[in-house]
């Protein structure tokens, strides 16, 4: 696939969303997209303070139709047609059902969890759910915002896994347009990433018979653990993109989010497109 015809942004009232509404605009420019935002009619903004349930219910659903209407309004302002959709589904409900939404979108545009933000634990779980259970990409936005749209430089973590596998051809729209694609393989100590070490030459002149300048670097961890590498490489190299497969299975959630996957959605600091 080397076009994202129809991309899926989540909105919300978070500091992150303006420029996570940025990208999905430039990305819906570039390939002509379909662009719909959708939102949570369960999400409690931060500036309400309401104590009965019935009516802090109808307030966030005022809210969540104000923020598709200036959804709206911004895309308007970029001259892009786009259409919308609010999930009212309750808290519990909420994330499975946009992650069945997503299924028939190219891409996923989702916020990194802020851990201050009230909504933490509901954006936290949009993000398992739409890994696990969408089939699709997932473009990470940083809740810090990204230093460089459209990004530049990209590395891929590269472990020779199906789920890597996965992300780097669901990325290929976007790993064309950057200027330098770092493929990382990690190798720790005596144990060696036999898939990785085997193919990893192979992706390379795959990617650049689809005009992807990429090139393979090999890091020996040492002392420190895998996502601590990636982390440190993504700083030395001036990476602004990361591609990176989400491991585990739907019925082992936890180890999806576990390990390297959880620590860098933990700590990124640029963008991720993951895969599962």
């Amino acid at each position: 696939m080397n076009e994202f015809k129809d991309i899926l942004v989540y909105i919300d009232d978070g500091k992150s969303n303006a420029e996570r509404l940025n990208t999905a605009f430039g990305l819906a420019k570039k390939d002509n997209a379909r662009l719909t935002g959708v939102t949570l009619s369960s999400l409690k903004p931060e500036h309400l303070k309401v104590s009965d349930k019935k009516v802090l219910a109808e307030m966030c659903k005022e809210e969540a139709e104000k923020r598709v209407a200036q959804f709206v309004e911004l895309a308007k302002n970029e001259g892009l047609e786009v259409s919308t959709r609010i999930i009212h589904h309750g808290k519990a409900d909420a994330a499975a059902r946009l992650a069945q939404v997503a299924r028939n979108f190219d891409l996923v545009i989702l916020r990194q969890a802020n851990p201050k933000n009230i909504n933490h634990a509901t954006v936290e779980e949009i993000a398992h759910q739409v890994i696990l259970l969408s089939g699709r990409p997932v473009f990470f936005m940083p809740y810090i915002g990204a230093h460089r749209i459209p990004c530049q430089n990209a590395m891929i973590a590269w472990d020779g896994t199906p789920t890597a596998t996965r992300a780097v051809h669901d990325a290929l729209a976007i790993l064309k347009n950057v200027k330098d694609v770092i493929i990382l393989v990690v190798q720790e100590g005596k144990k060696k990433t036999a898939q990785g070490e085997l193919l990893a030459d192979d992706l390379a002149k795959h990617l650049q018979r689809h005009e992807v300048n990429a090139r393979v670097k090999r890091i020996t961890s040492g002392t420190f653990d895998v996502q601590t590498v990636i982390l440190n490489q993504i700083a030395e190299n001036d990476i602004d993109l990361l591609v990176m497969g989400g491991y585990g299975t739907p019925s082992l959630k936890q180890k999806v989010f576990g390990g390297v996957t959880k620590s860098l959605l933990a700590n990124m600091i640029i963008p991720v497109i993951m895969s599962h």
